[in-house]
């Protein structure tokens, strides 16, 4: 997962300090000029839920800023994010608990997360909400 947020120019922090489960991916889309985007990970029962995901203008900063979140589909600035890969979309879809949209959790999950993030990124250049 380090190694594709890298590859991408982008990378992932977690320091010790702060609660388990808890990681910042910044991730910098491939449209030219654009600026990095911060997004807050939280697992709470890693591999088996799927994380909470929210954006912050920066590492450490509140996700409450609409401007640090990305303008993509389903990205509701500040609030969520209604994908089936969020803790808050599996909250909100109670009929994603099965079928093509159910959480899986075999192979590597936060990898999947992070593709998904970086694709839905990329697929609207960069654009912020805010």
């Amino acid at each position: 997962m380090e190694e594709f947020l890298s590859s991408t120019g982008g990378r992932l922090v977690h320091r010790e300090a702060e609660p388990a489960g808890l990681y910042w991916a910044v991730v910098q889309p491939t449209a030219p000029g654009s600026n990095q985007f911060v997004a807050r990970i939280s697992w709470t029962v890693y591999p088996h839920r799927p994380p909470s995901l929210l954006f912050a203008p920066a590492i450490d900063q509140p996700t409450s800023d609409p401007r640090g979140w990305p303008a993509a589909s389903g990205y509701r600035a500040p609030n969520d994010i209604c994908k089936p890969f969020t803790a808050e979309g599996q909250s909100l879809h109670a009929e994603w608990a099965t079928g093509p949209h159910a959480w899986r959790n075999t192979g590597n999950p936060f990898l999947f997360v992070v593709e998904n993030l970086v694709e839905d990124i990329n697929r609207i250049g960069g654009a912020r909400a805010a």
